[in-house]
């Protein structure tokens, strides 16, 4: 398996999802996307995939690289990130066309899970792109303002509801693209708090997602992470949550994973009944998450698997996470929002919803700092009310810092 550099590495970490690639002084080159869990997966089960590298007719002349994923035939996901490089390795030209090419597949924790060969092969029909590789001048998209203009119009030309940059006319070119090869990797994360591993393929989806999870609160300070804590219930003994965080600042961390299993069959499931049972799990889990805060207030017994209590009685503040594989445009959210806000009212605690890509993107803006990642949840549960959507995302420009 191909091995990216230190700076491929800070591209990868500072993505919530692109394509990446990049070249080295052995003479191999690899194409790497960093993408949803689920997308991975649709990906191995033999989804369609659509290659598009695009620019501007005029200067400055950014470039992007798309990576579209049929992982629903009616609703396609695109992964499209304006290209950054430090050096000629990781500039696209014409040598990565007609060839076989290394093939590393990313996921959220910013972890290789699935590799193999991938091929973009030209036609009559773009061939223009190889004149264009060649001759024009590109620049890296270190100006943040900018390059989201010229994102804006990319977006556009895909055919997004996006408004084009006047400043930005996009020429694209679509490569066809074939897949061979394709093997899991068996993906493992460990530090002082705890370890875990899992295969994305295989593993069932959702005991993964809490792994993924478990691993990334292990990394934040000031803090302690369980994995699938106990309550005794009078004399029942059941799991109290999926993974449980508390700070030293007697804050509580509870968290819902939803995760829809994936197989072959959800590639041809309609958009319509994939976001319906993703909005039926949130409802769930709002749910969850006032029981698990009403059997806190009660003062019942916490503990974790070797029998070692974790919560004491104490004056604790309560936040809960719903986390879920993606966030899907419908109009039943506007229902899960008002059970949001319900709950957080009645009992004064923090509710979100936040995608699996979104929460570990958060994590990594904290820098490890459980007390900025709690005010994130605070101002997040805000913007949900304020602007009445749960599809908030949080952004630093900055990253990475070269």
């Amino acid at each position: 398996m191909y091995m990216p550099s230190k700076f491929m590495n800070q591209m990868i970490s500072s993505a919530q999802i692109g394509v990446f690639c990049e070249s080295n002084r052995n003479g191999d080159q690899v194409i790497i996307a960093k993408l949803p869990t689920s997308t991975i997966k649709a990906i191995n089960f033999g989804a369609k995939i659509e290659f598009y590298i695009i620019t501007t007719s005029k200067t400055p002349h950014y470039l992007a690289l798309c990576m579209r994923i049929f992982d629903n035939e009616s609703s396609p996901m695109d992964a499209i990130l304006a290209q950054k490089w430090q050096n000629s390795n990781n500039i696209f030209n014409s040598s990565f066309l007609n060839t076989e090419l290394d093939l590393v597949l990313f996921d959220e924790t910013d972890a290789p899970t699935l590799k193999g060969k991938i091929k973009l092969k030209t036609n009559f029909r773009n061939k223009r792109v190889h004149n264009i590789l060649n001759n024009f001048q590109f620049i890296s998209a270190d100006n943040y303002d900018s390059c989201n203009n010229f994102i804006d119009s990319a977006c556009a030309n895909l055919g997004h509801n996006y408004k084009a940059h006047p400043k930005y006319p996009i020429v694209s070119f679509k490569i066809a693209t074939v897949l061979t090869k394709l093997k899991s990797i068996l993906t493992i994360h460990g530090n002082e708090q705890g370890s875990t591993h899992y295969d994305l393929i295989n593993d069932i989806d959702g005991i993964r997602q809490e792994r993924q999870i478990y691993q990334s609160l292990c990394l934040m300070d000031n803090s302690s992470t369980t994995l699938s804590p106990l309550v005794q219930i009078g004399k029942k003994e059941r799991e109290l949550t999926d993974i449980l965080t508390i700070t030293n600042d007697s804050e509580i961390i509870a968290f819902e994973s939803k995760s829809l299993e994936f197989n072959e069959s959800t590639i041809l499931k309609s958009y319509e009944r994939i976001t319906s049972n993703i909005i039926k799990h949130c409802n769930k889990a709002l749910k969850q998450l006032e029981g698990v805060f009403k059997a806190i207030q009660r003062e019942e017994r916490v503990y974790d698997d070797k029998n070692n209590t974790l919560l004491f009685n104490g004056n604790y503040t309560f936040y809960g996470i719903v986390i879920i594989d993606e966030y899907r445009l419908s109009n039943n959210w506007d229902n899960i929002l008002f059970t949001l806000n319900k709950i957080s009212e009645e009992h004064h605690i923090c509710l979100n919803i936040l995608t699996l890509s979104e929460m570990l993107y958060t994590l990594k803006l904290c820098k490890s700092d459980i007390q900025l990642f709690v005010k994130s949840l605070e101002k997040r549960h805000r913007a949900c009310i304020n602007n009445n959507s749960i599809n908030i995302q949080f952004m630093d420009g900055t990253l990475p810092n070269i």
